[in-house]
Protein backbone atom coordinates (compact mmCIF):
# COMPACT_ATOMS: atom_id res chain seq x y z
CA UNK A 1 0.00 0.00 0.00
CA UNK A 2 1.43 3.38 -0.96
CA UNK A 3 1.76 6.36 1.38
CA UNK A 4 -1.37 8.11 0.04
CA UNK A 5 -3.79 5.33 0.93
CA UNK A 6 -4.70 3.02 3.77
CA UNK A 7 -6.75 -0.15 3.90
CA UNK A 8 -8.49 -0.46 7.25
CA UNK A 9 -10.16 -3.68 8.34
CA UNK A 10 -12.88 -3.70 10.97
CA UNK A 11 -14.57 -6.65 12.65
CA UNK A 12 -17.41 -6.08 15.10
CA UNK A 13 -17.36 -9.53 16.72
CA UNK A 14 -15.56 -12.84 16.40
CA UNK A 15 -17.01 -14.96 13.58
CA UNK A 16 -18.68 -11.93 12.01
CA UNK A 17 -17.82 -10.40 8.62
CA UNK A 18 -14.70 -8.29 8.34
CA UNK A 19 -15.52 -4.92 6.82
CA UNK A 20 -12.97 -3.12 4.68
CA UNK A 21 -12.44 0.59 4.24
CA UNK A 22 -9.99 2.07 1.79
CA UNK A 23 -8.93 5.63 2.72
CA UNK A 24 -7.45 7.62 -0.17
CA UNK A 25 -5.89 11.06 -0.45
CA UNK A 26 -4.17 12.81 -3.38
CA UNK A 27 -0.50 12.08 -4.08
CA UNK A 28 1.75 14.01 -1.71
CA UNK A 29 -0.82 14.15 1.10
CA UNK A 30 -0.03 11.49 3.69
CA UNK A 31 -2.67 9.36 5.34
CA UNK A 32 -1.85 9.66 8.98
CA UNK A 33 -3.05 7.07 11.50
CA UNK A 34 -6.72 6.93 10.58
CA UNK A 35 -7.47 3.78 12.51
CA UNK A 36 -10.49 3.14 14.71
CA UNK A 37 -10.16 5.15 17.95
CA UNK A 38 -12.76 4.73 20.73
CA UNK A 39 -12.04 8.17 22.23
CA UNK A 40 -12.74 9.78 18.84
CA UNK A 41 -15.88 7.66 18.40
CA UNK A 42 -17.20 8.87 21.77
CA UNK A 43 -16.39 12.49 20.92
CA UNK A 44 -17.92 12.41 17.43
CA UNK A 45 -21.11 10.82 18.77
CA UNK A 46 -21.77 14.06 20.66
CA UNK A 47 -21.30 16.43 17.68
CA UNK A 48 -24.54 17.64 16.10
CA UNK A 49 -23.52 17.93 12.46
CA UNK A 50 -26.27 16.49 10.27
CA UNK A 51 -26.82 19.11 7.56
CA UNK A 52 -25.03 21.89 9.47
CA UNK A 53 -21.56 22.50 10.86
CA UNK A 54 -21.14 21.28 14.41
CA UNK A 55 -18.30 22.40 16.67
CA UNK A 56 -15.59 19.87 17.47
CA UNK A 57 -14.85 20.08 21.22
CA UNK A 58 -11.58 21.69 22.29
CA UNK A 59 -10.53 22.68 18.77
CA UNK A 60 -10.96 25.31 16.07
CA UNK A 61 -12.62 22.69 13.86
CA UNK A 62 -16.23 22.15 12.87
CA UNK A 63 -17.72 19.33 10.84
CA UNK A 64 -20.81 18.74 8.70
CA UNK A 65 -22.04 15.34 7.53
CA UNK A 66 -24.43 15.04 4.61
CA UNK A 67 -25.87 11.57 4.06
CA UNK A 68 -27.20 10.96 0.56
CA UNK A 69 -28.70 7.96 -1.23
CA UNK A 70 -25.45 7.22 -3.07
CA UNK A 71 -22.91 8.10 -0.37
CA UNK A 72 -21.92 10.65 2.22
CA UNK A 73 -19.91 13.85 2.31
CA UNK A 74 -18.01 14.92 5.41
CA UNK A 75 -16.86 18.54 5.32
CA UNK A 76 -14.43 19.96 7.85
CA UNK A 77 -13.68 23.62 8.54
CA UNK A 78 -11.03 25.32 10.62
CA UNK A 79 -12.60 28.45 11.95
CA UNK A 80 -14.72 29.37 8.93
CA UNK A 81 -12.39 28.03 6.25
CA UNK A 82 -13.07 24.72 4.53
CA UNK A 83 -10.05 22.42 4.95
CA UNK A 84 -11.33 18.99 3.81
CA UNK A 85 -14.17 17.47 1.84
CA UNK A 86 -14.39 13.72 2.28
CA UNK A 87 -16.56 11.57 0.05
CA UNK A 88 -17.66 8.14 1.27
CA UNK A 89 -18.99 5.27 -0.80
CA UNK A 90 -20.69 2.28 0.82
CA UNK A 91 -21.32 -0.05 -2.10
CA UNK A 92 -20.17 -0.73 -5.66
CA UNK A 93 -23.59 0.23 -7.04
CA UNK A 94 -22.88 3.92 -6.33
CA UNK A 95 -19.18 3.94 -7.17
CA UNK A 96 -19.37 5.95 -10.40
CA UNK A 97 -21.72 8.67 -9.14
CA UNK A 98 -19.50 9.34 -6.11
CA UNK A 99 -16.23 8.99 -8.02
CA UNK A 100 -17.38 11.54 -10.62
CA UNK A 101 -17.59 14.14 -7.82
CA UNK A 102 -14.06 13.27 -6.74
CA UNK A 103 -12.73 13.66 -10.28
CA UNK A 104 -14.36 17.10 -10.47
CA UNK A 105 -12.71 18.22 -7.20
CA UNK A 106 -9.31 16.86 -8.27
CA UNK A 107 -9.61 18.92 -11.46
CA UNK A 108 -10.84 22.04 -9.65
CA UNK A 109 -8.00 21.96 -7.08
CA UNK A 110 -5.31 20.68 -9.47
CA UNK A 111 -4.68 17.50 -7.47
CA UNK A 112 -3.83 15.22 -10.38
CA UNK A 113 -5.75 12.05 -11.18
CA UNK A 114 -7.58 10.34 -8.32
CA UNK A 115 -6.74 6.73 -7.56
CA UNK A 116 -9.63 4.35 -8.07
CA UNK A 117 -10.55 2.42 -4.92
CA UNK A 118 -10.18 -1.36 -5.01
CA UNK A 119 -12.92 -2.15 -2.46
CA UNK A 120 -16.57 -0.98 -2.57
CA UNK A 121 -16.37 0.85 0.77
CA UNK A 122 -14.04 3.83 0.74
CA UNK A 123 -13.28 7.41 1.66
CA UNK A 124 -11.64 9.84 -0.73
CA UNK A 125 -10.33 12.86 1.15
CA UNK A 126 -9.96 16.13 -0.76
CA UNK A 127 -7.64 18.65 0.95
CA UNK A 128 -8.86 22.20 0.32
CA UNK A 129 -6.82 24.30 2.78
CA UNK A 130 -4.67 21.52 4.24
CA UNK A 131 -1.77 23.93 4.75
CA UNK A 132 -3.49 25.78 7.62
CA UNK A 133 -3.79 22.64 9.74
CA UNK A 134 -1.31 21.53 12.38
CA UNK A 135 -0.27 17.87 12.35
CA UNK A 136 -2.52 17.02 15.31
CA UNK A 137 -5.48 18.63 13.51
CA UNK A 138 -4.80 16.55 10.38
CA UNK A 139 -4.82 13.40 12.51
CA UNK A 140 -8.04 14.51 14.22
CA UNK A 141 -9.71 15.28 10.86
CA UNK A 142 -8.84 11.88 9.49
CA UNK A 143 -9.86 10.00 12.63
CA UNK A 144 -13.18 11.86 12.80
CA UNK A 145 -13.81 11.06 9.15
CA UNK A 146 -13.18 7.35 9.79
CA UNK A 147 -15.40 7.43 12.86
CA UNK A 148 -18.30 9.03 10.98
CA UNK A 149 -17.76 6.61 8.08
CA UNK A 150 -18.16 3.53 10.32
CA UNK A 151 -21.19 4.98 12.09
CA UNK A 152 -22.96 5.85 8.84
CA UNK A 153 -21.91 2.57 7.21
CA UNK A 154 -23.40 0.64 10.14
CA UNK A 155 -26.71 2.49 9.62
CA UNK A 156 -26.49 1.74 5.89
CA UNK A 157 -26.03 -1.98 6.60
CA UNK A 158 -28.97 -2.03 9.03
CA UNK A 159 -31.23 -0.35 6.44
CA UNK A 160 -30.04 -2.71 3.69
CA UNK A 161 -30.61 -5.78 5.88
CA UNK A 162 -34.07 -4.53 6.91
CA UNK A 163 -35.06 -4.30 3.23
CA UNK A 164 -33.98 -7.88 2.48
Amino acid sequence: MRRNEALILFMTQVNQPIYQLQYLVPPGYPVVDASFDQEIVDMTAKIKCDGKFGKVPDSALSIMVTVMENGTSIEIKKRDRLVYINFCCFEALHFQSVFTLIEDFYTRYNLGIPKRPIVPTWIHSIPIAHDILRENEIILCQKMTVSFFWGIYAQHLRRSNAMN
